[in-house]
Formats: C-alpha cells, sequence, structure tokens
C-alpha cells in the first residue's frame, strides 16, 4: 500500500517532470527519507535523469548520503543556503529538521527551535546552477521548500527563470507566521507577480483546498483534521508547453 502511495503521490506532485529530466529540490526534510521530496523526485525522472538537492543542514545531507549511496541513485546534493545574494547567514535549527530556517528571514514564531544555530553559506540559485553547468533546458521542476526564503531564492533566480522554455515549479508560500510576510504583505502576493513577469501560469492553493493533500495524506493517512485551520500554502507555476494540471497537488 505505502509503495501504491509513493508512486501516485510523485505523480500528482511533479506530473510535468518526466524521464530523463532534471528535478531540483530545494530543502529537502531527512527525519522522513522515504517521503522525501528528493526521492519522489528521482521516481519521476527515472531512467536517465537526475535530482540536485540543495539544503544548508549537514545532518540532512549526512543521511541523505547514506541512502543515495545505498541504493544507487542519480542524486547530487549540494550545502548551501539559497538567497538573492552571495554570503553568509545564520541558520537556526529547528526541534524538527523541517523548521530549520536561515537567520536572516523573518522567524517563524509558531515553532519550537534548539537553543542552536550554525553559520552557513548562502548563494544565489542562478550562480549554483551556473557553477554545475548543466543543460538548464533539461531542468523541468523546482521545487522550494526552504521556511520563508523562497521569495529571496527566486530573486536570485532571474537568469534561471527566464531562460528555460519550458519549467513547472511548486513553491511553498502563504505561511500564517511572520516568515510568510514581506513587508507587511503575504509572500504570495510578492512571488506571483515576479512569476508572472517571467511568463509563467500562476495559481495559488491552500492546503486544504488540495483534495490529495487536504483530504488524503493529511485526513486518511495521517489521521489529522486541518479544515477550518489556518493552512499553509502552496504556488503551482508552469511556463512553455508545461500545464498546471488539473489534478497537480502537494504533500
Amino acid at each position: 500500500m505505502w509503495k501504491a502511495f509513493t508512486a501516485l503521490d510523485a505523480r500528482l506532485k511533479f506530473p510535468n517532470l518526466n524521464p530523463g529530466k532534471i528535478g531540483i529540490q530545494l530543502g529537502f526534510d531527512m527525519a522522513y527519507p522515504v517521503t522525501s521530496d528528493l526521492f519522489t523526485m528521482h521516481k519521476r525522472v527515472f531512467p536517465g535523469g537526475k535530482v540536485i538537492g540543495i539544503d544548508p543542514d549537514p545532518n540532512n545531507h549526512a543521511v541523505a548520503r547514506k541512502i543515495i549511496a545505498h541504493q544507487g541513485l542519480n542524486i547530487d546534493l549540494i550545502q548551501l543556503g539559497t538567497y538573492s545574494e552571495q554570503g553568509k547567514s545564520t541558520f537556526l535549527l529547528g526541534s524538527k529538521s523541517s523548521w530549520n530556517q536561515l537567520g536572516i528571514v523573518p522567524k517563524d514564531t509558531t515553532v519550537e527551535f534548539r537553543n542552536e544555530s550554525i553559520e552557513v553559506k548562502i548563494d544565489t540559485l542562478d550562480h549554483i546552477l551556473n557553477e554545475l553547468h548543466i543543460d538548464k533546458q533539461q531542468i523541468g521542476h523546482i521545487n522550494m521548500t526552504i521556511n520563508g526564503a523562497e521569495y529571496a531564492t527566486l530573486l536570485g533566480a532571474g537568469s534561471l527563470l527566464s531562460e528555460i522554455d519550458d519549467l513547472s515549479l511548486t513553491v511553498i508560500a502563504g505561511r500564517y507566521d511572520e516568515s510568510g510576510t514581506i513587508a507587511g504583505k503575504p509572500d504570495y502576493e510578492m512571488i506571483i507577480p515576479i512569476l508572472k513577469s517571467h511568463g509563467f501560469q500562476v495559481k495559488f492553493r491552500r492546503m486544504h483546498q488540495l483534495f490529495w493533500w487536504g483530504f488524503v495524506t493529511r485526513l486518511l493517512m495521517n489521521r489529522r483534521w486541518i479544515y477550518g485551520k489556518q493552512n499553509f500554502g502552496v504556488i503551482m507555476a508552469c511556463k512553455g508547453k508545461h500545464r498546471i494540471k488539473w489534478y497537480q497537488s502537494f504533500s
């Protein structure tokens, strides 16, 4: 049952990511490695494709490297934070690795942090991918789950967003805490115009509005009622030959 669920989840979550393409995952939580988006993406690009995972947390990298080596997966890992400029930042370590966040973005006050932080390097997505010397036209999907750094990361990816002909994005946005605001506005109100300026078709949905995530994943699988509660959301965007599928979801 779990194998069937993860296979279907991959199809619903990244429907425009095809075998032989490149998937890019920004932020990966290895507390539950079987469901990490690194491996969900790998199911979509196999065979012939690859996944690039970018995350500043050394613990996430240590866990992911072992799984990648053991299973022989075509996944490259880069230990950096993504932002609108190059430099360094403090990195706040959450009680759960999914709560980690860069110290230069508004702090999420709804989660618990350890009394511990580390210094990490940050870079623009444009520069990171230029250094890899990959064929950018092979990038099929970029998934951003980086706890408040999504807007700044998109500002540092202008060349990438304009250069690639056919591209899909999923971007977590609309958090109700401080990390979901930019200059006093909800971050999706700032992100959507950026994407539209690069020719993307864009749709924003709260998580409870998605049948697969809200009903199947949360209610049936996790026994968690999310309706009537404040939920973050996801921006789904496509350009070129890619289209937002009516069934596209997030989990």
